[in-house]
């Protein structure tokens, strides 16, 4: 196996790291959090400072679409040229574009924001939601794109070199769109280079994942989050939720991937779905056969895509071993190697967090940990 991009040094401060190890291979926001907020700024989005962040200009929750959810949030630098590449966010768990399960986790998605515009580009933060259909969320990601490119030029940004990341669940509606051309808009895909870091599967068929170890329990990835620094509820909780907020608006207290009922034996979304009913509409569906998983397969066109592919996974993600494969989520292997067999041009990078959890990936840009954020402006600098 060829590495386009090797390991990355250790960055992350060794405090921190220590806390990492501690918690394991889960998924860890409200305790992750608690570790990266002393190393941002004192505000974050429940602040009422103006500017909030000096030198940055914020547009919050600018519609793309007819539902209450399709919306964005938009970073701009106060000073820079009139067109600057532009960075799309689309986020993981339930799709909120904050986290919501601890105060001190306000300050995140914010720090991407921060970290794009200190590097010329504009920011676009993507709230996700559910829908009918199993393409839901990635037509969702086509509308927000096509909105993109009609307005981003008022905030400075060049709609003819856009990237798009993603993080966990995110990658499920981001990997359907990109191998769905039939979703594309006018201007075809719409993004030079995508980043699927850390993803929850999507459907890569005729491919075929291996299972986790016998015995193994996925759903303990989530269960086990906030042990470590006592925050009841964990992952599920919402006590971060922004103030006057309601359920079912961006930043409220909704918790669409609550706990599974006791001993369901279901995991989490991407391997099993949590709830008696399977993941929310949108965000996969239940089973499906052969047949339909190849119909729906994004492999055809990530064979043949002009975008550039980066995949990245942390040394601590879950289903991660360092012992296999080099530490790579069996996923990413199992895609990375058979899309190199098309040629270099269609080879992705790959990207290996040494030291970094499933969260720490995230809570890590814009900080001193500069283990994702270097590898990546790096990465994405080199592309024409």
């Amino acid at each position: 196996m060829s590495f386009a991009v090797a390991a990355a040094d250790a960055q992350v401060p060794a405090a921190i790291e220590a806390q990492l190890v501690k918690m394991g291979h889960i998924v860890d926001p409200p305790c992750t959090a608690k570790l990266y907020r002393p190393l941002m700024p004192a505000n974050d989005i429940t602040s009422g400072a103006s500017p909030l962040y000096s030198g940055i200009t914020i547009v919050r929750d600018a519609s793309f679409g007819s539902n209450p959810k399709d919306v964005v949030d938009i970073f701009t630098a106060d000073k820079g040229p009139e067109s600057r590449p532009v960075l799309i966010y689309v986020p993981g768990g339930g799709g909120n574009k904050l986290e919501l399960q601890d105060k001190e986790a306000n300050a995140f998605y914010d720090n991407i924001g921060r970290w794009a515009t200190k590097n010329g580009m504009v920011y676009v933060n993507m709230q996700r939601h559910g829908g009918p259909g199993w393409d839901a969320g990635a037509k969702d990601i086509s509308s927000m794109i096509q909105w993109v490119e009609a307005n981003i030029s008022k905030y400075h940004g060049n709609p003819d070199r856009m990237f798009i990341w993603a993080h966990s669940a995110g990658n499920m509606p981001l990997g359907t769109y990109i191998g769905r051309p039939e979703l594309y808009g006018p201007k075809g895909v719409g993004v030079k280079g995508v980043i699927f870091m850390s993803p929850a599967a999507f459907d890569i068929a005729p491919l075929e994942v291996p299972p986790p170890p016998a015995g193994s329990n996925p759903m303990a990835a989530l269960s086990e989050s906030g042990k470590t620094c006592g925050v009841a509820g964990g992952a599920f909780s919402s006590s971060g939720a922004l103030p006057g907020r309601t359920e079912g608006q961006p930043g409220g207290p909704d918790a669409p991937f609550g706990p599974p009922p006791a001993g369901s034996g279901r995991g989490p979304a991407g391997g099993g779905a949590p709830g008696a009913g399977g993941p929310p509409a949108g965000f996969g569906g239940p089973p499906v056969d052969a047949a339909t998983r190849l119909a729906r397969s994004s492999l055809p066109e990530l064979k043949k895509t002009s975008v550039k592919i980066m995949l990245a996974n942390a040394e601590l993600d879950p289903g991660a071993d360092p012992a296999v494969d080099g530490g790579l989520m069996p996923f990413i292997r199992v895609l990375h190697d058979d899309l190199c067999k098309e040629g270099p041009a269609h080879c992705p990078t790959l990207l290996y967090a040494k030291g970094e959890s499933h969260m720490s990936e995230v809570f890590s840009i814009d900080t001193p940990d500069k283990t994702v954020s270097g590898p990546i402006l790096a990465w994405m600098k080199k592309i024409k």
